[in-house]
């Protein structure tokens, strides 16, 4: 039987950790210092149930983030992934979705949550994230 000590997650995290919305995707690679946030332009939307969005154009910048930032990162999304929050908040007009995803090792483990509004009221874990990252920059709650 194969014992853990608890340190191969710290250790062996080698991936991507996702944080996508509606109108923003945020990539932060472990072996980065910096972070990619594309910002997506989207003409009006096109009426349809959900709504249809058409993208016109996305407008990318980095953000800076420190070891102990992405691994806190880490620790609430993969949270998120594998305690998920199921939530009574509801929005209408599909408002407030996200992807969380843990990519590593070939291997992605994702939670979404839809039409919750502001999504960073799903759980603690969702509030952290949306803090930690809007300390950082202008982020989306669609």
């Amino acid at each position: 039987m194969y014992k853990t000590t608890g340190n191969e997650d710290k250790e062996r995290f080698l991936g991507k950790l996702q944080v996508n919305t509606d109108f923003q995707k945020i990539t932060i690679d472990r072996h980065s210092d910096s972070a990619e946030v594309v910002n997506i332009i989207r003409n009006k939307e096109i009426y349809n149930i959900p709504p249809k969005y058409i993208a016109e154009d996305t407008v990318t910048i980095k953000i800076y983030l420190s070891r102990i930032e992405k691994d806190s990162l880490k620790n609430w999304i993969r949270s998120s992934i594998l305690n998920p929050q199921f939530t009574d908040l509801y929005a209408t007009d599909y408002v407030g979705n996200v992807e969380l995803k843990y990519i590593d090792r070939g291997t992605t483990l994702s939670c979404t949550y839809n039409s919750v509004g502001a999504w960073d009221k799903v759980s603690q874990n969702t509030k952290k994230i949306y803090n930690l990252l809007s300390s950082k920059t202008k982020l989306s709650r669609q």
